[in-house]
């Protein structure tokens, strides 16, 4: 006869195998929508200075995506900051941001995107960022107001750039990769986004659309005011032409993109949550005012 314990043994393999059976019911409140602002003002590209507005649903919701604002009140106003004083706003100068067809979108008329009219009849005078100088951005909508400020600190110029030796890929295509190479500005707390176009990215529009591993360095305490020596991951094909977009920020801009590179990589609702560290300031809402500061380069593939 066997012993009781080995019953009990048996019991509890088959409670255990019963219980991984069961179907997990997870009880997800609904929140109220969130504004999502996705703003860029820089020096070097007048059609890229622009701001998109979206409103989240719930994640039970049928269409798990964002939902474009129309018809909200867009403005951005140039000041400089006075340590003693605070920021100083050229009132006067105030741009109003307006949706419509904008000429990068090829003629497109894409809700709750916000540009300067002036790139449709007068381009050369739309809004262009300037080194040095802060920006105010203020959303009106649905009778709430947003605000942001960033600032563009000075560009960093790009000393050259260069390709890694060509290869063959799977499909016998040859290709190489884009080396930069920059020198940090000898004071600390600089930062870098890193973008380029070529053959691919002509019909696109919009930072994001832009090639680009969103490489974010950490804060350059170990590497300040060295030579900085880049090979992103991304191929190429030889004979392209890139055109390279080194793009300095302020420390806040550096923390959104750096939150928002984890939270794109979590791995769902059962990972550790990362929160969004937006610049936008109201009620409900979660973004980035970007301040860009842009050196450029062309380099073609060799």
């Amino acid at each position: 006869m066997k012993k009781p314990s080995n019953y009990i043994f048996i019991l509890l393999v088959l409670l255990l195998c019963n219980a991984c059976e069961k179907n997990i019911d997870l009880q997800l409140d609904k929140t109220p929508p969130m504004l999502v602002v996705e703003a860029y003002i820089n020096n070097n590209l007048r059609s890229y200075n622009y701001v998109i507005i979206g409103k989240t649903v719930n994640f039970t919701e049928s269409q798990f995506a964002n939902t474009a604002v129309e018809k909200a009140t867009v403005t951005i106003t140039e000041g400089t900051y006075d340590k003693g004083k605070g920021y100083q706003w050229n009132t006067a100068g105030k741009v109003t941001l307006k949706e419509g067809k904008m000429p990068a979108m090829h003629s497109l008329y894409v809700p709750g995107l916000y540009f300067d009219p002036r790139l449709i009849a007068d381009s050369a005078n739309a809004i262009m960022g300037k080194p040095g100088k802060s920006y105010l951005l203020e959303i009106v909508s649905e009778g709430k107001k947003y605000t942001a400020i960033t600032t563009l600190p000075i560009p960093v110029p790009i000393d050259s750039l260069t390709n890694t030796p060509p290869f063959k890929d799977d499909s016998g295509r040859v290709r190489a990769r884009l080396t930069v190479h920059y020198t940090d500005p000898d004071t600390l707390g600089n930062a870098q986004i890193y973008y380029w176009s070529n053959r691919y990215t002509k019909s696109t529009f919009g930072w994001g659309a832009l090639g680009t591993d969103r490489y974010l360095p950490n804060t350059d305490e170990l590497v300040n005011g060295q030579s900085i020596h880049i090979t992103h991951s991304a191929v190429m094909p030889v004979g392209d032409t890139a055109t390279y977009y080194l793009v300095s920020i302020e420390r806040p801009v550096y923390d959104f993109w750096d939150s928002f590179n984890k939270a794109r990589a979590n791995s769902g609702p059962f990972s550790t949550p990362v929160v969004l560290k937006s610049n936008i300031k109201g009620s409900n809402v979660v973004g980035c005012f970007s301040g860009f500061s842009v050196s450029s380069m062309k380099h073609v593939m060799k």
